[in-house]
């Protein structure tokens, strides 16, 4: 039990480091795809938590809320700890919700040998539009965002993080493919 408690740790630590360095690189290199505050037309850190997501499962969930504790009050400037402890959450267990309830809906097993390359696609877009749903709801509901902007900004967010996690998880595939070529 004791080891299983220091893996576990080590995701949730590991993915909160990924995310908040994945995060602040994407802030860093390609601030022009910013649409609005936490919406980009393709974000790239979100196929990074996506495979963390994948990987890690709950505990690289908790590892994304804990970082987004810290990216919160930088992207919005809230300093609320109230809010931080809303969208905090959210940023980990949104998006893994949605990637769990799309592998349900479309029958992929969450087992990542059991991938075929017709899941990635429909992964990428269902957890971009779950995220998208779940973040710009709460934004609306906390006053992040006005409600007329919800539908625009909806779009956006699932459109980047659509193609922000599906660029990234093939090119992973594609790496990970090319390295087992090269080294067989």
């Amino acid at each position: 039990m004791g080891s299983s408690v220091k893996i576990n740790g080590l995701i949730v630590l590991v993915s909160a480091l990924l995310w908040v360095l994945a995060f602040q690189l994407h802030a860093a290199w390609l601030p022009f795809l910013s649409h609005a505050p936490g919406i980009d037309l393709i974000f790239m850190p979100s196929g990074v938590r996506l495979l963390l997501l994948m990987i890690g499962g709950p505990w690289a969930a908790s590892g994304v809320a804990l970082g987004s504790v810290f990216l919160v009050d930088g992207q919005f400037g809230i300093s609320n700890l109230g809010v931080t402890a809303l969208i905090a959450p959210v940023s980990g267990f949104g998006p893994y919700a949605a990637l769990r309830l799309t592998q349900r809906l479309f029958g992929i097993s969450p087992s990542l040998g059991n991938l075929a390359a017709w899941h990635l696609p429909v992964i990428s877009l269902g957890v971009g539009i779950g995220s998208s749903v779940i973040h710009n709801l709460l934004f609306a509901l906390l006053g992040l965002e006005p409600w007329s902007s919800l539908p625009g900004n909806l779009l956006a967010m699932a459109m980047g993080d659509f193609l922000g996690s599906f660029l990234l998880i093939v090119l992973a595939v594609g790496s990970l493919r090319l390295y087992r070529r090269i080294n067989p």
